[in-house]
């Protein structure tokens, strides 16, 4: 239970709303890090919500690595 915690309060930087520089794009250990809090929702048996999967898209558009997660997330969003 502490790690959890501890894991919630260390990611809660992430969800947080930020102003962005408008041509700045996430890195990539953002998008692998979002992608991460995004499956430990999953794990920990959270139902998945449309603000998880825009936040997957939003991360990890520009980086062709996660392009298939990506893919799967814009239809994932259509179902939601």
């Amino acid at each position: 239970m502490k790690n959890i915690l501890i894991t919630l309060l260390l990611s809660a930087s992430i969800f947080a709303e930020t102003p962005r520089e408008p041509n700045k794009t996430p890195s990539l250990m953002e998008c692998e890090m979002i992608i991460e809090m995004y499956h430990f929702s999953i794990e920990q048996g959270n139902p998945v919500t449309k603000v998880q999967v825009i936040g997957v898209i939003e991360a990890c558009t520009a980086h062709v690595k996660h392009q298939k997660t990506v893919n799967r997330m814009k239809e994932l969003l259509e179902t939601i």
